[in-house]
């Protein structure tokens, strides 16, 4: 079950890379992806991420960009744009779509 389920992510991993011209950068300490300076973590959980979810996703690695390809619940969102402002959300397969946009800097 393990060895499927890391299956699974490094599936999704593939997809955001290819969809998002990322390079893929994972291992223990480091985001799964790289663009450019932005650090992408990656989730193919079965539901949309919730909020508890979300914040763990934002530490690991101190990601700025967070592709959930489930998508995130309602409540997620609206913790994001009031608490992380200078994060990316994408869902979809890949990271195909924008939830919410990180303000300029």
């Amino acid at each position: 079950m393990t060895n499927n389920n890391a299956n699974k992510g490094k599936r999704a991993e593939k997809r955001a890379e290819e969809k998002l011209r990322a390079k893929r950068d994972a291992g223990p300490n480091s985001p799964d992806l790289r663009r450019g300076k932005d650090r992408v973590e990656v989730k193919n959980y079965k539901n949309p991420l919730n909020k508890t979810q979300l914040q763990n996703a934002r530490q690991q690695n101190n990601a700025n960009v967070i592709v959930s390809e489930s998508g995130y619940t309602k409540e997620a969102i609206e913790y994001a744009e009031k608490n992380m402002p200078r994060i990316q959300l994408r869902a979809g397969k890949g990271g195909g779509r924008l939830v919410k946009r990180r303000k300029a800097t």
